[in-house]
């Protein structure tokens, strides 16, 4: 069965029910992890997932809201690795912005333990505009992202699964970038960090989402990526003011079929 499990619907200000930006994307045959923010390796526990089955990961962009438990998870497959001998044991793909490997390998360094560095068994691969993972396609979109006067290399993801397209926006402005993305996607999963009138260089706000939404003749839009400033606001209600499809505001460990 395909679906998505949201493992992460939060930012770098987590609680005890929202951790980071983390999804899971799963279909009969391969097992695809989006973003890996702080908090993932528990959310993966929890459910039972074996790193192991993991086939792919795929990084929106370098933030670390988005990708701190990288470095904890390649330790798993390498201490795994070193306790078994590690012969039949399967390895990621990992697929990000230009550089993914490097810095992943400057962490390593960082933290003074050998991640990956001089073993091997991970792939690194830049993301190119278009690829093919498995029977999955995938499109890259690059999308504005400016925090703290830092352009970050940020991408939006447009998976297609037979006649069904599943939409990550990664953390995204509005720009064209994210308005090509989301078009006719069946399913927009969504960064929704402010209420309506807040958005700005980072993040849209819920009536930008509901707009683009609207025209791009989006079918779902499930909301995540939530600062505690807007828990109580209804970002539902604010993004159909804008769009006429159905709007779901995601949670932590949700898992939404396909």
């Amino acid at each position: 069965m395909e679906k998505i499990t949201m493992l992460g619907t939060g930012t770098f200000l987590v609680n005890k029910d929202r951790s980071s930006s983390a999804y899971l994307l799963e279909t009969d045959t391969q097992k695809i992890l989006v973003d890996c923010g702080p908090g993932t390796l528990m959310r993966l526990s929890q459910l039972g997932i074996n790193l192991h089955d993991i086939d792919y990961i795929l990084i929106t962009h370098f933030h670390a809201d988005h990708t701190s438990d990288l470095f904890p998870l390649f330790m798993n497959y390498r201490l795994n690795a070193l306790f078994s001998g590690g012969s039949s044991m399967k390895f990621p793909e990992v697929i990000g912005p230009k550089g993914i490997g490097n810095f992943i390998l400057k962490s390593s360094k960082l933290f003074e333990l050998p991640s990956v560095d001089g073993w091997g068994k991970i792939k690194f691969t830049d993301v190119e505009k278009i690829q093919t993972l498995g029977n999955i396609t995938v499109e890259a979109f690059k999308v504005k992202h400016i925090a703290f006067n830092l352009a970050a290399k940020s991408y939006a993801y447009r998976f297609i699964i037979g006649s069904k397209v599943i939409v990550f926006s990664g953390d995204s402005a509005l720009c064209p970038g994210i308005k090509k993305a989301c078009k006719n996607a069946d399913f927009f999963l969504c960064d929704a960090s402010y209420a309506k009138g807040k958005g700005n260089e980072a993040h849209m706000d819920t009536h930008q989402i509901g707009t683009i939404s609207q025209k791009g003749k989006v079918k779902k839009v499930i909301l995540s990526h939530f600062y505690p400033q807007t828990d109580d606001i209804d970002l539902i209600s604010e993004v159909k003011e804008k769009f006429s499809g159905e709007v779901i505001r995601g949670k932590d460990l949700i898992v939404l079929s396909l």
